[in-house]
């Protein structure tokens, strides 16, 4: 039933149940989506996202911004894996990759009207910005690569997320310009300085708007939506660790991960 497409809305259908399955641990990661089940645009892949969800019963707590052939794009985070950083081990599954990013918080409801007036100056009165860690696990195996529509169908590899505590009244200056550190029990794995690594960043917040109006998602006050990682994909380290994610000047978020797959 999952090799047969012969309409956007059946290809639609077809990946995401197979999303879904592996999702569900169902089927073994895939070596890419069968070829009658390719998206062909992003509309499709954005499609196969929302499918996905309502094949697994998700709703939407948060999205991740980034670019999909060089146009914007706005992928959304399961509201059972998005939650702030405790003092839990963490259990991650085996193979998870590991990225540290600077994401807002929306402090209240924005309903469509609210979306249609929404400025991208208009974010730090209304989110706090907060220190975040994006667990990524692929529903694709590593070889061969999926292709860049297959991953946007996949919610570009998103698993959950970790976020911290408001970091204190801000301006997109800080995002801008940041410097942040990712350690592993003490030893720096990775540094980044300088300007955001997915700047210019007011596209891609429009982006995440157009979107929400598009689909008809008012985001309740709690959606995060995180702006991409500034440490580059890193693999969790097998063994588990101490992470701490430092945003100069910001503060610092704490991790700790069990070993992996336990």
């Amino acid at each position: 039933m999952f090799e047969t497409a012969e309409t956007p809305a059946s290809r639609i259908a077809g990946a995401a149940a197979l999303l879904a399955d592996v999702r569900r641990g169902r089927r073994a990661p895939l070596p890419g989506l069968p070829e009658a089940l390719r998206p062909q645009g992003i509309a499709e892949a954005e499609a196969m996202q929302l499918a996905t969800y309502a094949a697994l019963g998700w709703s939407i707590g948060g999205w991740k911004v980034g670019r999909a052939q060089g146009r914007p794009i706005a992928a959304p985070l399961p509201a059972t894996a998005l939650a702030p950083a405790g003092e839990a081990t963490l259990h991650l599954p085996l193979g998870a990759g590991m990225e540290l990013e600077a994401a807002f918080r929306l402090t209240r409801a924005l309903d469509d009207a609210a979306l249609a007036a929404l400025r991208v100056e208009d974010i730090p009165a209304i989110a706090d910005l907060v220190i975040l860690y994006e667990w990524v696990e692929t529903r694709f195996a590593a070889a061969p690569p999926a292709s860049e529509l297959e991953k946007l169908a996949d919610c570009v590899s998103n698993g959950s997320c970790s976020f911290g505590p408001p970091t204190g009244a801000w301006s997109w200056a800080d995002v801008e310009t940041l410097e942040m550190r990712l350690s592993v029990d003490g030893i720096d794995v990775a540094h980044h300085v300088g300007p955001h690594r997915s700047m210019p960043l007011a596209e891609l917040v429009l982006g995440w708007r157009d979107r929400c109006r598009a689909i008809g998602h008012a985001p309740p006050a709690g959606e995060v939506v995180t702006l991409g990682s500034q440490t580059g994909l890193l693999p969790v380290p097998a063994a588990g660790g101490l992470l701490v994610g430092h945003y100069a000047g910001r503060g610092s978020l704490t991790c700790r991960i069990a070993p992996l797959g336990s």
